[in-house]
């Protein structure tokens, strides 16, 4: 399981999560014609909104919800809900709270269904976007999709394992785009309108199952090592996306892309004058892999996008690709950042 403080700090519902790069894209999997890929949903928000519009929810209908959803439903009561917390030891305490929680969010519960009865292909998108990957890299075991409701308080999708199978959520309320009302009332961090589109739910999902798969296989402690981490996951994305507008799922604007690109040579640069390329001290470079609604510190110019330790993994690991045309099912294997910027031969102060 996931602890806490990845579910919380990971990005997102981080975030959830978005990345996508590089050359040699394979063309999208037909969304008619998926063959025998599926994948499973279950609308935790739905079923809890059901309990909303009748008024009651009973210990029975507690119990029922235990066992359909088994360990998912505890870590979503206790990680997300944090019941675990506040003492909550016995069903009759949890139901009590469970209560109290579904009927004062009964106005929200029905904004959500409105919401997303405007995404009816919704489900099928996030399928091909799995599918797409298991052709890109292979071993994607058809992962359980969940939707919850976390009151707006989680704002990442989370990854874990039950029964053998992946499973991978999203908290629903949390991707209704950056006009829905409640985030300004509720004071919503500004930063996740980056974050929020509904159509950024299968990059989302694809980006935090790469996150969880991949992550503890790297060793690397350098600054090198984690921007062509995250650089290797934005390039598989865009294996999977697609390069057209490529920029929305990582929760840019296009001119903030083009920015970054015209400016690709200062970025470099001000690693290399500030030592941090191979600095191994986390606390120094780590506001260059920060989701938020800009990159922050000295030699960064006023209002620059996030992520941009991000964006030069990606580039890295794109001219590295370029370069030596490496199959990309052991590009995940090569975790040894340094040696893969020495191969790719990438420069872009010119």
């Amino acid at each position: 399981m996931q602890t806490k403080s990845f579910l919380r700090n990971t990005a997102a519902v981080l975030l959830l999560i978005f990345m996508i790069f590089g050359t040699g894209c394979k063309p999208k999997k037909d969304r008619h014609n998926l063959g025998n890929y599926k994948l499973q949903y279950h609308d935790l928000t739905g079923e809890l909104s059901v309990y909303a519009e009748k008024g009651t929810f009973t210990l029975q209908d507690l119990a029922s919800l235990k066992k359909k959803h088994g360990r998912v439903f505890q870590l979503w009561l206790n990680e997300i809900l944090d019941y675990s917390s506040y003492g909550f030891t016995n069903d009759t305490m949890v139901h009590l709270a469970l209560s109290e929680f579904i009927e004062r969010n009964k106005p929200v519960f029905r904004a959500v269904k409105q919401h997303y009865a405007k995404y009816p292909d919704l489900n099928e998108r996030i399928t091909e976007a799995f599918a797409t990957l298991d052709e890109v890299i292979g071993g994607v075991k058809q992962p359980v999709i969940y939707n919850y409701f976390s009151q707006f308080s989680n704002y990442n999708t989370f990854i874990d394992t039950a029964n053998g199978r992946t499973v991978v959520a999203y908290s629903s309320e949390m991707f209704m785009n950056d006009t829905f009302v409640l985030y300004k009332i509720l004071e919503v961090p500004e930063f996740f309108n980056r974050y929020n589109s509904t159509d950024q739910i299968p990059a989302m999902l694809v980006w935090n199952y790469l996150k969880g798969r991949f992550e503890s296989e790297q060793s690397g402690k350098k600054m090198i090592d984690e921007a062509v981490f995250q650089g290797k996951i934005w390039y598989i994305m865009e294996q999977v996306f697609g390069e057209d507008e490529l920029w929305k799922q990582f929760g840019y604007t296009e001119e903030e892309w083009r920015m970054m690109l015209a400016d690709e040579g200062q970025i470099w640069r001000n690693y290399l004058n500030n030592e941090t390329l191979f600095s191994t001290d986390f606390n120094e470079y780590k506001r260059f892999f920060a989701y938020g609604k800009y990159t922050y510190g000295g030699g960064v110019p006023e209002n620059y996008p996030p992520l941009l330790g991000n964006f030069t993994g990606y580039r890295i690991v794109s001219a590295y690709m370029e370069k030596t045309e490496a199959p990309i099912g052991t590009l995940m294997k090569l975790n040894n950042g340094a040696e893969l910027l020495r191969q790719s031969a990438y420069n872009p102060i010119k």
